[in-house]
């Protein structure tokens, strides 16, 4: 019996891999109170509360999970797939649940009442005005704040702005043709500006451009 615990006290306790990360919104803002869950035997479950969450999981194949009900409900899913042990990463980008649309003669939709078309009429302009305004001054201070880039940092804006607004960093340095290091320095000097986000993605990033 002695021998048989010094045995098992001897063997390496079961290899184990932590995924974890960060927790966002489909506009890039962090999010709480979110639940995430893990199709592990038994299955994981974490309100992550403090916008992020965390797993220890056996090498496999796997899908990750979240769910948030707020003014939208927001989902993500996300295949994982570990090979050993160690930490992976993976932030979740959490978007809307599209509902199924109605048939248009099945949406009942009031009329407005006489002398409503032009109080909808007015209403409408003045939120269209409103929102141009907005947009405008907002293109304004951007348009300022990109002229004020140094030129490394200006091209490299332009590149990611010619992919869409979103590239991987992998393939940015590819395109850029400068060292990992010096791309990391210039890519947080973008985002102190204010100008792009990075999202860890697996064992990579994701360059956003803000709006």
């Amino acid at each position: 019996m002695r021998l048989l615990l010094i045995f098992l006290l001897s063997m390496p306790l079961a290899a184990g891999a932590e995924i974890y990360g960060a927790i966002y919104s489909w506009e890039l803002e962090p999010l709480d109170n979110v639940l995430v869950w893990i199709n592990t035997t038994p299955e994981q479950k974490v309100v992550a509360r403090d916008g992020t969450y965390s797993f220890t999981v056996p090498p496999g194949h796997y899908l990750l999970m979240a769910s948030y009900n707020g003014t939208l409900q927001l989902e993500a899913e996300e295949e994982v797939t570990v090979v050993e042990e160690g930490r992976y990463r993976i932030d979740l980008i959490l978007f809307p649940v599209l509902e199924e649309e109605l048939p248009l003669d099945e949406i009942d939709t009031p009329l407005p009442g006489e002398g409503g078309w032009q109080v909808l009429g007015v209403a409408l302009a003045a939120a269209a005005l409103a929102t141009a305004a907005a947009y405008l001054l907002l293109r304004r201070r951007k348009s300022e704040l990109e002229e004020q880039l140094p030129e490394e940092l200006a091209e490299l804006l332009d590149i990611i702005r010619r992919e869409g607004g979103r590239i991987k960093q992998s393939e940015l340095r590819k395109m850029v043709g400068c060292s990992e290091a010096k791309l990391s320095l210039m890519l947080a000097d973008l985002e102190h500006r204010g100008v792009i986000k990075k999202i860890r993605k697996g064992r990579g990033n994701i360059i956003l451009l803000r709006d």
